[in-house]
This record gives C-alpha cells, structure tokens and sequence, in this order.
C-alpha cells in the first residue's frame, strides 16, 4: 500500500514527459546533424558506441525519475509498534458512597441516581481522559484516568453504597485525592462531585482552595432534597428492616447539604448543580468541560505500518549517478583493472555516495533527531515532568520505530501517571517482541507492578510468571510474585494505613542501572545514561528456600485463589468506630 497513492499518477505523467523530453531531444539534435552535413558522413565522424550509449543513459534517468515518484507515494509493508499522541481534558468524577446515599427521597435512591447520571455523563465525554473515585470516609481510586470509557462504565456498575470500608463522608479528602490524581496534567482540570453535601469535618472548603490553585474546576452536582429522608436498613432479601439511628438512638434524617457543595464549587470557578428529574445535568456539565483546553500526551500505542520510500529512493540515487559517470563516447571498463586517473575517481565517488545513502539513509537522520527526541524525554523525566517527557517519546518512537526504548521509557512515565492499564499494555507489546532477553523479562516485570498497582492480581501474577520463565533468577519478581499472591487471597482494603504484617507493594519506578530496558543508547555495551524504568527492589528480602517454595505453590494457588477471593469478597469488612457513619 501506499501513504500518497496520488503521486503515483503523477509517476505516469512524469515518464510521458520524460520520454517526449528525450524524443524531442533526438529529432533537435538529429535537425541539426542534417543541417550540418550528409548523414553518412556525419556517422563516419560519430563514435559507433554513442547512439547506445545515449538511449541508456536515457534510460536510467527515465528509471531514476520513475523511481524518485515511487518514493514519494510512500511505499508501506510490514507494521510496527509506535506511541500515539493525542489532546484530550483530564476529567475526574468522585461519588460519594456513603450509608446516606441510600436514602430513598430520590427515586430508586440516591446512589443508584448518581449512577445513572454518571453513566450518561461517561457516554457524553468519549474521546477525553475520565477517572472515577468513590468516596465515604476515605476515598479510593475505583478508575484511573484512562481514555476507555467502556472500561470505566464497566467500572462503575460495582460502585455501591458502603463499598468503603471506612464509614462516614469525607468530602474534602475526595478533592484532595482528585486534584492530586489530576495536577500531572497541564491545563485546566475538571473534577465532578456527585454528592448529597454531608461531611464530617475533612474541611471541603480549604481542599476547594487547594483544588484551585492546581488549576481544577468543580462542577458539584448535589442529590437528594432539603427535606431528606430516615436511611433505610435492609435485610439480606431486600426486606426494610429499619431505619439507621445514631448514638443516642435517634433516627438519622439525611438531608441534601447544598451550602457545602455551592462553595466548594464557586471557590474553583465552578458551578453547583442540584440533580433533578427533568433536567439535563450531564449534558450541561459537559458542555462546560468541552469549553475548557485539551492537553497534549501519549495516548497508548497503535500497530502502524512501515515507511519504505528509503528503498526506491536509494534505487533512484543509485541509478542517477550510475547515468553521471557513463560518457557518450570514448573507453568505459568499470569491471576492468585499467582505467583512466579521471573515470577512477568518479565511480569512487559515486560508489561512496550510494553507500553512504544505503546504508545511513532514512535510518542515520531519524536516528539523530530520534536520539534527540528520547535524551530529552529522559530529562524531563528525571524532572518529574511526565506528560511532557511523553510527547518526547512519542517523537522519538516516530522517526526510529525499530526502537523499543521509547514504548518502554512511556510505560513508565504511563506508570508514574498511573495511567496503569496503558502503561501494562505498552510493556505487554514489548514483553510478546522478538526484542532481547533481558528487556521482555524487564517489560513483563513492569507489566505486572502496573497489574498490581491496578489491584488486578490475577494479571499481576501472570506477567510476574512470564518475565520469571525469560529471567529465574531475578528475585524481585519472586517477591512481587509472592505479594501478588498473597493479595488475591487477602485483597488490601481501600484504605491508607495497611496491617503491618502485609507484604509490601512494589514501589513506584526506580532508576537503576542493572534493572529494565529502556535507556539512551542501544543496548550493545557502549553505555548511555540510566533510563527511565519501572523495575524496582523489594524493601525486604526472601529466602531461596522461601523462592523456591513459593515458585512450587504457585500453580497451586492460582487453582484456588479464585474460589478464596470470591468467598473473602463475601465477607463484610469489619468497619472502624466512628461518631458519624452515615
């Protein structure tokens, strides 16, 4: 196929002009050999190898000229793996799911409208960067930001009330983990607020403030009414068994707080919104989004398929300096040992020339600036600078796509986004590449810390497993393995401060010479400054006896761990005394 398929009827125009050029050509000059004498003198005077040695050189300019066209329309064969970049707005949506939200003085009850309006909202923002938190007490990160919008409305349908195992209603808390999830990002930010505005004394006001001065705007759309309604307890059929009481045995009435959500909101900039039957909230508050700017970024990586205009091109340059040194008449031995000082010097010439653009090429000037493009995405990466670094890599993986290097430094930085299941897939195209050893064992490594950080153990588990079949030795797998492990038969809960005998998580990415793959030079033992890289070390140390006992119980555990996580999911999670845990 070809990138520009109408150069190629240009290609057609091309040699018609060239070969009525060279016809034209040969009556003028056959004009004026007659003007000057009979032919069959003229031809006694001519050397008998002229005539072909001007249709040839006619030739190979013909071709050169054909094949100059070829490669303008972009030939293109084979795929590759490239980083993608494109604009979107940064858009987090925080639910409150604490006990309130299933009061019934909305239809079926607050919770369940919340999710209505925010599965709208999810269909009306396609093509933006969405997030979803869910919040009580403490806030959880139930979506990281990502682009796949499928994937967070899959999401949201597990958001229930009491999925926090931290009871009560932290309004402020929710903020301050929205804005931190979205100051990565340049430009304006947006954060929804889906609540019925009660907080227990987390100080919405100073994170609206805070919120602010990350650039993040507010659109705070409050359910329920001012009347509020007693929160309904239900038995395990759905029977109503009561009402919630508090401690002095009184009946909670929740009412709709609308005071805390309009200041949160206009301290941002934003707009408050009370969610109503009739109304078109969503498409309101997206129509406000859509106003604000897009960021640049790496969105992922895409199969694109290969330029090849260097191989007609190289022809054509070829070919025109072949036609250069052939003259019209006189000795021309280019295979023989003896040749005049003059011929000698001229195929030398040409032959270094073409060599030069065979072998260096399209690949020598891309590899330059491409090198270019990835040292700087490395410094802006050490500058902690990651959406910028990842327009860096993205140039670079465009103009030498044969790197992996690239792909690999924007998983990190994808990493450091926590943008977690892009960043699994770019280690995961690496990790299934005919690249070295070393650097699929470091994707897939990489992959299952993104797996793990993302709370899918399972995935976890199994990237953890392929980078120990390419590497066996490498014993922070085998601790991560082991705390992957552990976590799909104890799930962590959503909460800050974990028991102090739980394995420790890996930690964020390290930059560490003896670990991963990406880097600024090729790996061929000329060096180049450490990479950018997820691999990381555990903080504590495992056995090789506990190794390889681990190693034996995995297939083992993987039989069973599914059966275990399902029953633990049923287990309710014991909840921490509080004043308020509504």
């Amino acid at each position: 196929m070809f990138r520009e398929p109408t150069f190629l009827l240009w290609l057609a125009a091309a040699l018609a002009g060239g070969v009525a050029a060279l016809a034209w050509s040969a009556l003028r000059r056959r004009a004026l050999a007659t003007a000057l004498g009979a032919p069959g003198t003229l031809s006694r005077l001519v050397p008998p190898e002229a005539a072909g040695r001007r249709r040839l050189k006619a030739g190979l300019q013909l071709a050169g000229l054909g094949l100059l066209f070829l490669a303008l329309a972009g030939p293109q064969w084979g795929v590759e793996l490239v980083a993608t970049q494109g604009a979107s707005r940064q858009v987090m949506i925080a639910v409150d799911t604490s006990l309130s939200m299933l009061t019934e003085d909305v239809k079926p009850n607050r919770i369940e409208k919340a999710k209505q309006e925010l599965s709208l909202l999810l269909d009306s923002l396609r093509g933006e960067r969405v997030g979803v938190i869910a919040f009580a007490g403490e806030p959880a990160v139930v979506c990281p930001l990502t682009t796949d919008i499928d994937a967070a409305k899959q999401l949201l349908r597990s958001i229930e009330a009491g999925m926090i195992a931290v009871p009560g209603t932290g309004i402020g808390k929710a903020i301050r983990l929205a804005a931190s999830s979205l100051s990565r990002y340049p430009g304006t930010k947006t954060l929804v607020l889906l609540s019925d505005g009660e907080d227990h004394k987390t100080d919405p006001a100073g994170a609206a403030e805070e919120a602010a001065a990350a650039e993040v705007k507010i659109y705070a759309v409050g359910i329920g009414t001012s009347e509020g309604a007693p929160i309904p307890i239900k038995d395990a059929s759905g029977a109503l068994a009561g009402y919630k009481k508090d401690k002095k045995g009184a009946t909670v009435v929740s009412k709709l707080m609308e005071a805390t959500l309009t200041e949160v909101a206009s301290k941002t900039q934003g707009e408050y919104f009370r969610l109503s039957p009739n109304q078109n909230e969503a498409g309101d508050i997206v129509e406000r989004i859509q106003k604000s700017d897009k960021a640049e970024g790496v969105g992922g990586t895409a199969n694109s398929f290969k330029n090849r205009f260097i191989f007609p091109l190289s022809f054509a340059f070829i070919l025109l300096l072949l036609e250069m040194v052939i003259p019209e008449k006189g000795p021309f031995r280019p295979f023989r040992a003896k040749r005049d000082a003059r011929q000698t010097e001229r195929l030398t010439r040409a032959a270094v020339a073409a060599a030069f653009f065979v072998f260096v090429g399209e690949g020598g000037v891309h590899a330059a600036t491409a090198e270019g493009s990835l040292r700087k995405g490395n410094r802006l990466y050490e500058r902690e600078q990651y959406v910028p670094a990842l327009e860096a890599y993205a140039a670079s993986g465009k103009k030498n796509p044969q790197d992996p290097r690239p792909v690999f430094n924007a998983g990190d930085a994808l990493y450091r986004l926590e943008e977690l299941d892009k960043a699994a897939t770019a280690f995961e195209a690496i990790g299934k590449s005919n690249y070295p050893a070393p650097l699929r064992a470091a994707a897939y490594y990489n992959m299952g810390n993104a797996r793990l950080q993302a709370g899918e153990f399972p995935k976890a588990i199994d990237a953890y497993r392929q980078s120990l079949r390419i590497d066996p030795s490498d014993r922070d797998a085998i601790h991560n393995l082991a705390v992957a492990l552990y976590y799909l038969k104890h799930p962590p809960p959503p909460k800050k401060n974990k028991p102090k005998d739980e394995p420790k998580p890996p930690q964020k990415p390290q930059d560490k010479k003896d670990k991963g793959g990406g880097q600024d030079k090729p790996e061929d033992g000329k060096g180049g400054s450490p990479p950018p890289q997820a691999k990381t070390r555990p903080q504590d140390q495992i056995s090789g006896e506990d190794a390889q006992r681990i190693m034996r119980a995995v297939a083992e555990k993987e039989k069973t761990a599914g059966a275990q996580a399902r029953q633990l999911q049923k287990q309710p999670a014991k909840k921490p005394e509080v004043e308020e845990d509504w």
